[in-house]
């Protein structure tokens, strides 16, 4: 069954519409969000940068007081 090209061309411009209404609907949702306070910035930055300065070595533990390391 060979689809007719106006079919095909129409399809592609109505799937595109569906898109742009969905990116509208979803910046104007975005805008529309307080933005959040500097305390929660800065405490998710803090958290980020001290991912990072601690490596991805999940193998690595730091042994609890005591405890010993045999």
């Amino acid at each position: 069954m060979d689809m007719n090209g106006y079919l095909v061309e129409w399809l592609a411009k109505e799937h595109l519409r569906e898109l742009h209404a969905a990116l509208a609907r979803q910046q104007l949702a975005a805008s529309l969000r307080p933005p959040s306070p500097l305390r929660v910035r800065l405490g998710l930055a803090l958290i980020s940068l001290g991912q990072r300065l601690q490596g991805s070595r999940p193998g690595l533990a730091v042994p609890a007081a005591g405890a010993s390391a045999s």
